[in-house]
């Protein structure tokens, strides 16, 4: 699990409060909690504010709603073990991304930079494993030589 052979206490709380955060918002998205599913018909442009509309919109589909809560649930879970951290991290950086990019764009108060800290942690979690990276798109023969 996580806290075996962790290679420091920054990665190792890095990687328990993205998982966390990120299997909270996991949840609430799948079990309905963030997004509006209710009724459409009496909602008009002068009543409904534009943050509002956003969140309206993307409770048109809840299906969306749904799938988004498993793309931010299942990468938190990998989080939780250190074989599958790099790929959890590098899922989580660009659901994180796209979060920061959508609040920055629709001017939402101080959740933007709450989003904005997530990727960067994530980041901070790629970065750290950048061997593996480095490995992933490698030529072959050269990482084999290397793990020998």
């Amino acid at each position: 699990m996580i806290w075996n052979k962790a290679p420091s206490k920054t990665i190792l709380v890095i990687r328990l409060l993205m998982a966390a955060i990120f299997t909270m918002y996991g949840c609430v998205k799948l079990f309905g909690g963030q997004f509006y599913y209710g009724d459409w018909d009496n909602l008009s442009k002068s009543t409904v504010d534009g943050t509002s509309l956003v969140w309206l919109f993307y409770g048109y589909s809840p299906f969306y709603g749904r799938i988004t809560g498993l793309f931010e649930l299942v990468p938190a879970i990998m989080l939780l073990f250190r074989r599958t951290t790099f790929v959890g991290a590098g899922a989580l950086f660009v659901v994180g991304l796209n979060i920061t990019l959508m609040d920055f764009a629709f001017d939402y108060p101080s959740v933007k930079y709450m989003a904005a800290l997530y990727t960067v942690l994530c980041g901070v979690l790629v970065l750290h494993d950048r061997e593996k990276a480095r490995d992933l798109f490698a030529d072959p023969q050269a990482v084999q030589c290397r793990t020998r």
